[in-house]
């Protein structure tokens, strides 16, 4: 169902409060109109935009109906299709009676928008000033990758401590084995290891030819 608020707003200048609303939908990324209605009043309808639209499933419009009622004020905020300026008085009922979209209009609950329109006009009527509109903030850009840690170059030959390629079997600067393994129990070594870990036996340094 829609939404309805009634204010004590004696004198409110309508248009000004109409242009505050679709000001501050601009301002959330949202395309605006406003259209007259029945008895003196004015809607500010409000959509996403079409790239919005595909994306979320909501083609429906957000509308805002103010109409004076002497010195009050009546605001009903609900979900209509968007209508054509050129179709407005062909389609009266369905764009003043948002309720008949309640599907519709929960999506936009969801996003708190009513809520934040209803504290809006009630700054306004409150203070009868135009509310400071803070724009949406621009979407922060994408931080690129850290570059990952740059592996080392090659490992270190055991014997004379010169960087050789991965999977080579002997030192290019040495000639040393750099697979070497334990002279007590025959396990492979690790490069650079001092003891077997398999036996705990010492392991001699490898001297190159």
């Amino acid at each position: 169902m829609a939404e309805q608020r009634m204010y004590h707003a004696p004198g409110v200048d309508l248009r000004e409060l109409a242009s505050v609303v679709s000001d501050w939908f601009q301002n959330q990324k949202f395309e605006t109109q406003i259209l007259e209605a029945p008895g003196g009043g004015l809607v500010v309808q409000a959509r996403q935009p079409e790239a919005w639209r595909s994306i979320l499933g909501m083609s429906s419009a957000l509308n805002v109906t103010m109409t004076p009622q002497g010195e009050n004020l009546v605001v009903q905020m609900g979900a209509a299709k968007w209508v054509d300026k050129a179709a407005v008085g062909a389609v009266g009922v369905l764009l003043f009676w948002p309720a008949l979209i309640p599907a519709a209009y929960g999506a936009w609950k969801q996003k708190q928008l009513p809520n934040q329109v209803f504290q809006l006009i009630d700054q306004y009527v409150a203070t009868g000033k135009v509310p400071v509109i803070t724009p949406a903030p621009a979407p922060a850009p994408a931080r690129e990758a850290p570059a990952p840690a740059t592996a080392p170059s090659g490992l270190k030959c055991p014997s004379c401590g010169q960087t050789v390629r991965e999977g080579a079997k002997f030192c290019d600067n040495c000639g040393a084995p750099l697979q070497l393994t334990c002279p007590q129990c025959g396990a492979t070594l690790r490069p650079g290891a001092k003891f077997c870990d398999n036996c705990g036996a010492k392991v001699e340094k490898v001297t190159g030819t």
